[in-house]
């Protein structure tokens, strides 16, 4: 970043301080990339809107190297990671969504990391810390965005301290909106958002509660699920795997949920007396919105920008880093110059519909969330009530699988068709966001297997595209092409049996970010044309619809 005659130049200036503008910051800053990130809010963190980080999420924080600093943040190792349904803490219980604690779960088949607990209280810092690691990385907070214009050679912004109330000058050759749903990048674009806007209101509280499994029988559970003769009305969720806890109430009047009596909400949860304190409470609007675009010449949005998520799942936050992460490597790769004209396109073209579907399930997640069947003698002591209080357990045990242990939504989503993509003449596997089978189909997140104790085939690529060779055949081509483009390229000769089936094909290209961008068992007679395709200097593909619905996924 430097200063001319009082205008500041930057390569890319990021609008928004949350998780997904400190990723995209992080990944610009450790390949080199130059950046001011501004935040209008003090840098001060509230309460977590995110308790959950993905497996996908957690490979990506494992390329930035902080993966052990989210490991290990503080959650207890020992903590049950369970979901259980009950009708109070001194009630019945319904079932329970069984997860394994972090210190007793064996290592995914599909992946070198896993899921985890860890609130934006503690995974933001960790993020920001990784960003200002970076000399080439700044970051200010209390500075909003003004005003924007762009021109075919970059972006001049306006920004003004909140504390002073001065304006200066920025001059990037990208802007990048990561500034939520209300995002100013996204109204000063004009760019119109798709779904349903408010779906219900919902009330967060958070709660301190010492030693809360001293007072019932139920056991230690991540969350429990309050469900009652009306359905599915509350949730409470552990935050640090200590104290502090997190009361959902789900209701679709606003008024009655602002004069909500906390006191006869947490004896109807706990079924007694409790001592606790209330540390935070917010009224919010559940949504499921995308933008009909993500891009608009050398503007971007990403994050809650761009899509808004309903919580459950927690695929909001994680779908934004993915964003990060797909749009890092691309501006870091046009700024050096070996990325085409269609590189910066392609993320429009890859991360709207992923988003569309990740929204969608979302959407879905909730629904199976408060699909407890109504029934008045949830309560009683009869046979009649144990009948229902069983069918009612069966089926949200049965639904929920879905919302809490689903790969697929995490790791399957394949980028087909992108114009940065060489398709290789195979089907396309069919999707499915909660199941997933591992596959290297052109397009899709490159799968993992283990080529040594702590060593994965994932840990083989992210500084620029890796060239995997499972048999000992030239590629010379290859190589000479992206030499001769200025594309970087590691070529990884892998001799594992393991692998080589996994993968299919002899020869694997593998982008930046982990997709597969090509395949083959031979190099291709015209090696310049598959380098230019997946650098974005190849044809171009028309932009998918904007008007039509967002798509049904299973």
């Amino acid at each position: 970043m430097s200063q001319r005659a009082s205008v500041i130049e930057t390569p890319v200036l990021i609008v928004g301080g949350g998780p997904i503008g400190l990723a995209l910051a992080a990944d610009l800053g450790r390949r080199g990339v130059g950046a001011l990130l501004v935040e209008e809010r003090d840098n001060k963190l509230g309460p977590a809107k995110m308790l959950e980080v993905s497996v996908r999420t957690m490979e990506f924080c494992r390329q930035l190297g902080i993966a052990d600093k989210v490991r290990n943040w503080g959650f207890p190792p020992d903590w049950p990671l369970d979901s259980a349904f009950v009708t109070d803490l001194q009630g019945y219980e319904l079932g329970r969504v069984r997860t394994p604690a972090l210190g007793t779960a064996s290592d995914s088949a599909f992946s070198p990391e896993r899921g985890r607990p860890c609130p934006q209280t503690w995974f933001d810092p960790i993020l920001q810390a990784c960003a200002r690691s970076f000399p080439q990385i700044s970051l200010r907070h209390g500075v909003r965005l003004e005003s924007f214009v762009q021109d075919p050679e970059g972006v001049t912004a306006t920004l003004r301290d909140r504390e002073s109330g001065r304006t200066e000058t920025v001059r990037a050759a990208y802007l990048v909106g990561c500034d939520g749903f209300a995002s100013t990048v996204r109204e000063l674009l004009g760019i119109e958002i798709r779904g349903e806007p408010h779906i219900d209101w919902s009330m967060t509280i958070y709660l301190r509660i010492p030693d809360l499994h001293v007072y019932h029988d139920k056991g230690k559970a991540f969350r429990y699920v309050f469900v009652g003769p009306e359905g599915t009305w509350s949730f409470l969720s552990i935050v640090d795997g200590k104290d502090l806890w997190r009361l959902q109430l789900v209701d679709l009047d606003e008024s009655r949920l602002q004069n909500a009596d906390v006191a006869a909400l947490m004896r109807r949860c706990m079924g007694r007396d409790v001592p606790y304190t209330v540390e935070d409470k917010t009224l919010w609007v559940r949504k499921r919105t995308v933008a009909d675009r993500f891009l608009d010449g050398r503007v971007c949005i990403a994050g809650d920008a761009a899509h808004a998520h309903p919580p459950n799942g927690g695929l909001g936050m994680n779908t934004g880093i993915q964003d990060a992460f797909d749009l890092g490597w691309k501006l870091a790769a046009t700024l050096a110059g070996w990325g085409g004209p269609a590189l910066i396109e392609s993320y429009d073209h890859e991360r709207r519909p992923a988003s569309a579907r990740a929204a969608e399930v979302s959407l879905q997640n909730y629904r199976r969330l408060v699909s407890a069947e109504q029934r008045a003698e949830i309560y009683s002591p009869t046979p009649e009530g144990d009948a229902a209080r069983r069918a009612i357990g069966e089926r949200l045990v049965e639904e929920n699988e879905k919302a809490w242990h689903p790969v697929g939504v995490h790791l399957g989503y394949i980028y087909h068709p992108s114009p940065i993509v060489v398709p290789d003449g195979t089907p396309k596997p069919p999707d499915d966001t909660f199941g997933y089978q591992p596959t290297a189909f052109p397009g899709a997140r490159a799968p993992h297997v283990w080529l040594a104790p702590d060593k994965s085939i994932l840990d083989l690529f992210g500084d620029g595209f890796a060239l995997f060779k499972f048999a000992d055949a030239p590629s010379d081509r290859i190589e000479h092409a992206a030499a001769i483009r200025g594309v970087p390229l590691t070529v990884q000769q892998i001799d594992q049996r393991e692998a080589a089936a996994l993968y299919r094909r002899r020869f694997v290209l593998v982008r930046p970010d982990g997709h597969v961008a090509w395949r083959n068992d031979s190099q291709p007679d015209d090696a310049l044309a598959l380098i230019d395709t997946v650098r974005g200097a190849g044809p171009r593909i028309a932009a998918r619809r904007t008007d039509a619905p967002l798509t049904e996924v299973p």
